[in-house]
Formats: C-alpha cells, structure tokens, sequence
C-alpha cells in the first residue's frame, strides 16, 4: 500500500497528465476497440493520485447497464503496490452504485500483470480469442441484495 495514495474520479485538468502517463506506460495501457484508437475520456476515468502525481489510471465506455474497461495503467516506479487493485476495486464500487450490471474487460495475452489483477478482484474468465487475449466479465447485479429484486 502506498502512502497518501488517493483513488478519485478524473478531471479536466488531469487530461496533460493522463496523455503524458499513456507515452510512459505505452499504447498496450489503452484498448482498441473496432479498429478505432481509443482516448482517455478523463469523465469516464478514475485516477490514482500520489501527492500531485497521477500514477495511474482505469478507463471505461459504458451504457446503462454494461461497461468495458479501455484502459489501465499505472507507472512503472508504483507497481506491485497494489494501485491497479485499488483502481480495479474502486471502479466496481462506482459501477455497483450506478446500477450498472456488468463490466467487461478483454486483456492481450502478454499482459500477465493486469490479468492477475482481474482474477484477484473476482472476475471471471470467460476465454481466449484466436488474437490470444483473454475476455473477462465481472457481474455487478449479483454481488449484493438490490431493491429492485436482482440478487
């Protein structure tokens, strides 16, 4: 666990830092989705917050009831500390609140690190691609007793 460490929704003023953490981390931080390149939409984006420093990132697309992570990251000098779980952990919170009920998330291969990230906060693997990425889905609905009868 890192010291001072905060998880918040992302802002317009993030923006600089957010570009400048994908150039340290690399596009593989950000998915493509459909062939388009996929941006940072800082309004649908939770950041990790060290001091001033943005030191990582989770970003999402979502409608009403689904949403699929795009992006995570976090800098090479904070990880092993847990900030991706704590990003992961605090997007499903988000979610849960929201009402939405699934998210979805698809990793390549190679990226070992996040995979064990999703395993480690519940999500379930659904399978791998020709492309090799593996498809993982997390059901929000039936985490906790909702009042509007989905359990």
């Amino acid at each position: 666990m890192l010291p001072n460490l905060t998880v918040r929704p992302g802002r317009v003023s993030d923006r600089n830092a957010l570009n400048e953490l994908v150039k340290l981390i690399g596009p593989q931080c950000i998915t493509e989705l459909s062939g388009e390149g996929t941006s940072i939409d800082v309004e649908q984006t939770l950041v990790a917050v060290q001091g001033d420093c943005v030191i990582g990132f989770v970003a999402w697309l979502q409608d009403e009831m689904q949403a699929v992570i795009v992006g995570l990251g976090v800098r090479d000098t904070h990880r092993r500390f847990g900030v991706a779980t704590q990003l992961v952990n605090a997007l499903t919170e988000h979610f849960r609140e929201a009402g939405v009920r699934l998210l979805e998330v698809v990793v390549p291969g190679d990226r070992v690190g996040a995979m064990v990230v999703f395993d480690s906060v519940g999500f379930r693997r659904l399978g791998r691609s020709a492309a090799d990425s593996v498809t993982f889905e997390y059901r929000l609905w039936g985490r906790r007793n909702r009042a509007d009868g989905f359990a």
